[in-house]
C-alpha cells in the first residue's frame, strides 16, 4: 500500500507534474538533459539516465534523489519550455521554489531518519520563517533548526568526472555545529596564510598603509534607503591607517554590507584586503563570524550560478582543495556557502560588461538573507551604471567613496618612506607639494595629482623611493608637462625599478624576491603580451576581455590545440608505435618478416592509437584542473584496491580479446586463454591503479590555500599519476594478452615481439587519453607553442612566480592577476602600439 506521508512520494509526484507539463517522453528528457548547462563552473554535462529519472519520479518507490540530478532535471524541463513559448505555473516554473522544496524534503527526511517513523499524517513542514526568499535555509538559524542527518549533496568539479562517483560507505559527517565550526577554522587559517603573504609582497604594512579617508558618498541614488540602513551609517568616516576604527564601524551596522567605490588607482581593492585581514584578526573574540573570503566578482556567471551560494560554494571547492580534509569531506564548500558561513570580499564589479554588472546586482539581492554580509569593490561610474540599469540598490548596504590624498599627506608619506635626510630634489618636491595653493601646471601640479591616489603613491615610491633614485629629472618640465606623461614613464620604470632592487634569491624566507635573474626589457615585452592577451579582444563596451590570467585558460584562449597540433600529436605516437614494432619483429623474427608481420603489426596499432590519443586531445584546453597530492603525511586513507572496477573492466578487456583471437585466428583453447589472461591482467593492474589514483587525489590536512604554483603542481601531479598508473595498466594488460595470444598461434618469440607492439599502443593510449583533468597537458602544448613563437617563456609557471615576488601581479586563489588594472591596460596598450600580434 502507498504510504501518502513519505515525502519522497510527494516529492516525486511534483516532478512528474513538472514532466507532463512540459509534455516530455522520459527518453527525450534524458537525451535533452545532455545539452543542459551545469549550474556550477567546470562541471562537464549530466546525462540524466532512464533508470535515474524513473526512480526520482515513481509512483510507488521513489528514491531521495541527489541535488545535481534534481538541478539537471528542473533546468532541462524549464529550457524546453521556454522554447516552447510556453509558460509554467510558479511553483513548477521557478528554480528557488524548486531548491526550496528539496531543502524541505531534505529536513523531512532528516526528521523521520531521526526517529519518528513514517505514519498516515503528512510529515512535519519546515516552517516558513525558516526560509529566505531564496528559498534556502535562514542561514540566521542556529545549525540545531537545520536538516543535519542528510545534507544537500554538493559536487566537487575539481576531481570528479560526470557523473558523480558513488558514495562511499565511511561518506561525509552529518553536517553538525562542530563539523562546521571545524570547517570554518580550516578555512579561516587557509585565508589568512593566503592574504599575510600577499600583504608582505605588496608592502601593505611598509611602514603604514597610506592614509586614504573614507566617507559617505554624497550621492543618494547609489544607496538604500536610510530607514534601511544602520543608525551609525551616516558620520561613517575612517582611515585606511586606522582600519580597527573602520572595523568598528562595519561590526556597528544592522546589516553588515558594505561597497567601496573610487576611481582607478585609489585603494578599493587594498581596503578591501585591510578589512579581510582585520576581520580573520579579531573574529575569535566577536562570536560566530562568517569567514572573509576575497573573490574576483568577474568570476562570477549569473547565468551559471543564479544564487550567490552557488557560486561560492563552486569556487571554495576549487580555491581551497584542503577544505576536503574536514569531516565534511566535499559537502564543506557548499555547507559553509549555504550557511551563511562565507563572507563574500567580491572585487572589482567594474570589470565586467555593463550588462553583466546589473545581473550581478539583481543577483545579490536575490540571494542575500537578511543575516548575510558581504563587501564589494567597483569604479564609481560603473557601479552607479549598474544601479540604474538594474533598477535597484544593492539592499542595505553603505556605500563609501574615498577623498582624494592631499598634496601635504602624500608628501608626509613620502618622508616617512626615505631616510631623514633625502636630498635636495626630495625637499624640493616636498615643498611645491606643502606649498599653499599647489600650483595646478608643471612638475609639482603634475606630482600632485598623482599622488593623490595609492596608486601614484606606489608608483613614485618603487620608481624613486626604494631604489634610492634622485627624482630630480621629474622636476624638468619640458618632459613631464602633464599628469598622462608622468604616469607613462611611472609605469615604464616601474619594471626595471623593481628587477634592480630586488635580485634572485633562492632563500624562501625572501618572498620579495624572484628565484631567477630576468632582463628588464624582456619582461616588459613578456607582461606586455599578457596583457594584451587578456584585454583583446575586448568586449563589446570596450572593456577588457578579462582580468584574470589562470593558467588552465591559456591554451583555451590563445587557440593552442589546434586540429593540426592534434594531428601531429597522432601522428607522432603512430609512427613511434609502427618503428617499435618494425625493430621487435626484426629482431625476434629475422628481417624476412619485418614487411609482413612488423609493420602491419605497427602501422594498425599505431594508427588506431593515434587516432584515439588525437581525439581525445580536443577537449584538453576545455578541463579545469584537478588535484592530486602524494605527501605520505597526515591522516590519509591508504592506498586501495577496487575488485569490482577491475573485475568489470577485465570482463569487458577479455571478451574483446576472445572476439579478436577468435575471428583473426580460430583455434577455441587459444582464444579462451587469451580472454582469461585479459580479464586476469585488466582486473588486477586497473584495481590496483585506480585505488591509488583515488588515494593521490585526496588531499592532507596540511594542504595549503590553493595559489596558482599549488594549482598547477597538484594538476601537473595528477597527470603523472594517472599517466602512470594507467598506462601502467594499460601496458601490462595489452602486453600480456597479446603476447600470450600470439605465442599460442605462432612462437613465442613472435609473442614476445607481439607483446611488446600491444603494450606500447595500449600503455601510450591508456595513459594520454584516459581521465577528464588534462589542463597540464594542454598548458605544455600552450607554452611550447608561445616559446617558439618568441612570447612567452617555455617554463611560464616559474616567470609568473617571479612577477608575482616582484609585485607585478597579485594572486587572487589560483589566478593570477596584474596588481593594478591600470597597470594591465598600460602594458597592453604598449604592446599595440609596438605593432606586435
Amino acid at each position: 500500500m502507498r504510504d501518502d506521508a513519505d515525502p519522497r512520494l510527494r516529492f516525486a509526484e511534483r516532478l512528474r507534474a513538472l514532466k507532463d507539463a512540459t509534455e516530455v517522453s522520459v527518453r527525450d528528457l534524458e537525451v535533452a538533459s545532455a545539452r543542459t548547462p551545469r549550474r556550477r563552473a567546470g562541471q562537464p554535462p549530466l546525462r540524466l539516465k532512464r533508470s535515474t529519472i524513473a526512480g526520482m519520479i515513481s509512483r510507488t518507490r521513489p528514491v531521495r534523489p541527489e541535488q545535481e540530478h534534481v538541478e539537471v532535471f528542473v533546468d532541462t524541463c524549464l529550457r524546453i519550455v521556454r522554447g516552447s513559448g510556453r509558460t509554467l505555473p510558479d511553483e513548477l516554473g521557478e528554480r528557488q521554489a524548486w531548491d526550496a522544496a528539496y531543502w524541505e524534503l531534505l529536513g523531512q527526511l532528516a526528521e523521520i531518519r531521526s526517529g519518528r517513523r513514517l505514519s498516515r499524517e503528512p510529515a512535519k513542514r519546515l516552517p516558513a520563517e525558516t526560509g529566505d526568499r531564496t528559498g534556502r535555509p535562514d542561514s540566521a538559524g542556529s545549525a540545531s533548526e537545520r536538516p543535519a542527518a542528510e545534507p544537500a549533496p554538493s559536487y566537487d568539479t575539481r576531481s570528479h568526472p560526470s557523473p558523480p562517483p558513488r558514495r562511499r560507505k565511511a561518506g561525509p559527517a552529518p553536517v553538525t555545529p562542530d563539523a562546521i565550526v571545524v570547517a570554518k577554522e580550516v578555512l579561516a587559517g587557509l585565508v589568512g596564510q593566503q592574504w599575510r603573504t600577499e600583504a608582505m609582497l605588496r608592502s601593505l604594512d611598509d611602514p603604514d598603509p597610506i592614509p586614504v579617508r573614507w566617507r559617505l558618498t554624497s550621492d543618494d541614488r547609489l544607496m538604500d534607503h536610510p530607514a534601511n540602513l544602520t543608525a551609525a551609517s551616516p558620520p561613517l568616516t575612517a582611515s585606511s591607517d586606522d582600519i580597527a576604527t573602520m572595523i568598528r564601524h562595519f561590526r556597528a551596522m544592522r546589516r553588515r554590507r558594505l561597497v567601496i567605490l573610487g576611481g582607478p588607482g585609489t585603494g578599493k581593492t587594498t581596503l578591501a584586503v585591510q578589512l579581510l585581514r582585520e576581520l580573520l584578526v579579531t573574529r575569535q573574540s566577536h562570536g560566530d563570524e562568517p569567514v572573509p573570503v576575497l573573490l574576483p566578482v568577474a568570476d562570477w556567471d549569473t547565468g551559471t550560478f543564479p544564487l550567490l551560494q552557488d557560486w561560492l560554494a563552486a569556487r571554495l571547492a576549487r580555491d581551497y582543495p584542503a577544505l576536503r580534509t574536514t569531516s565534511l569531506s566535499s559537502e564543506a564548500p557548499a555547507a559553509l556557502a549555504m550557511r551563511g558561513q562565507i563572507l563574500p570580499v567580491l572585487d572589482g564589479l567594474d570589470e565586467l560588461p555593463t550588462t553583466a554588472q546589473s545581473a550581478i546586482i539583481a543577483a545579490l539581492n536575490r540571494s542575500l538573507s537578511g543575516t548575510d554580509q558581504l563587501i564589494m569593490t567597483s569604479r564609481t561610474l560603473e557601479y552607479r551604471n549598474a544601479v540604474e540599469s538594474a533598477g535597484d540598490v544593492l539592499t542595505s548596504a553603505v556605500v563609501i567613496e574615498p577623498d582624494p590624498l592631499s598634496p601635504a599627506a602624500a608628501a608626509e608619506y613620502l618622508r616617512r618612506c626615505l631616510p631623514v635626510r633625502p636630498g635636495p630634489a626630495w625637499e624640493q618636491i616636498f615643498t611645491g607639494l606643502c606649498a599653499v595653493p599647489v600650483p595646478e601646471t608643471g612638475p609639482i601640479g603634475a606630482l600632485a595629482e598623482i599622488t593623490a591616489t595609492p596608486l601614484g603613491l606606489w608608483l613614485l615610491r618603487a620608481g624613486y623611493i626604494t631604489p634610492h633614485a634622485t627624482p630630480a629629472v621629474l622636476l624638468d618640465a619640458a618632459r613631464f608637462p602633464d599628469l598622462p606623461t608622468l604616469r607613462a614613464h611611472l609605469f615604464d620604470r616601474l619594471i626595471p625599478a623593481l628587477i634592480d632592487t630586488r635580485p634572485p634569491s633562492v632563500h624562501e624566507a625572501d618572498l620579495f624576491r624572484p628565484r631567477h635573474h630576468h632582463d628588464p626589457d624582456q619582461v616588459r615585452r613578456r607582461l606586455s603580451y599578457l596583457a594584451h592577451h587578456l584585454t583583446h579582444p575586448r568586449d563589446a563596451d570596450g572593456a577588457p576581455r578579462t582580468r584574470d590570467l589562470a593558467w588552465w585558460r591559456l591554451a583555451r584562449s590563445a587557440h593552442a590545440v589546434t586540429r593540426p597540433i592534434r594531428f601531429a600529436i597522432g601522428l607522432i605516437i603512430a609512427l613511434v608505435i609502427a618503428i617499435a614494432s618494425t625493430v621487435a619483429i626484426g629482431l625476434t623474427e629475422g628481417l624476412e618478416t619485418v614487411l609482413t608481420d612488423g609493420l602491419a603489426y605497427g602501422s594498425a596499432f599505431g594508427l588506431t592509437a593515434g587516432l584515439v590519443v588525437a581525439f581525445a586531445t580536443r577537449s584538453w584546453s576545455l578541463q579545469p584542473p584537478g588535484f592530486a597530492a602524494l605527501s605520505l603525511r597526515g591522516r590519509r586513507p591508504r592506498p586501495a584496491f577496487r575488485p569490482v572496477r577491475g573485475l568489470v573492466l577485465g570482463l569487458a578487456a577479455g571478451l574483446a580479446m576472445v572476439v579478436m583471437m577468435w575471428l583473426t585466428v580460430g583455434p577455441v583453447l587459444s582464444t579462451l586463454v587469451a580472454g582469461a589472461v585479459s580479464a586476469l591482467a585488466v582486473g588486477l593492474a586497473y584495481g590496483t591503479a585506480s585505488g591509488f589514483a583515488a588515494w593521490a587525489e585526496a588531499p592532507t590536512p596540511e594542504g595549503q590555500a590553493s595559489t596558482p604554483m599549488t594549482s598547477w603542481r597538484a594538476d601537473r601531479t595528477l597527470n603523472l599519476v594517472r599517466a602512470g598508473t594507467i598506462g601502467f595498466t594499460g601496458a601490462l594488460t595489452g602486453g600480456l594478452a597479446g603476447g600470450l595470444g600470439a605465442g599460442l598461434t605462432d612462437t613465442p618469440a613472435f609473442g614476445v615481439s607481439v607483446g611488446l607492439v600491444y603494450a606500447l599502443a595500449f600503455g601510450l593510449t591508456a595513459g594520454l587519453a584516459a581521465g577528464h583533468h588534462h589542463a597540464w597537458m594542454a598548458y605544455l602544448i600552450a607554452t611550447s607553442r608561445l616559446a617558439l613563437a618568441g612570447r612567452l617563456p617555455r617554463k611560464l609557471m616559474l616567470f609568473l612566480d617571479d612577477a608575482h615576488r616582484l609585485g607585478l601581479l597579485r594572486a587572487v586563489g589560483p589566478i593570477y592577476q596584474f596588481r593594478h588594472a591600470e597597470l594591465q591596460d598600460h602594458l597592453a596598450a604598449a604592446h599595440h602600439s609596438e605593432g606586435e600580434e
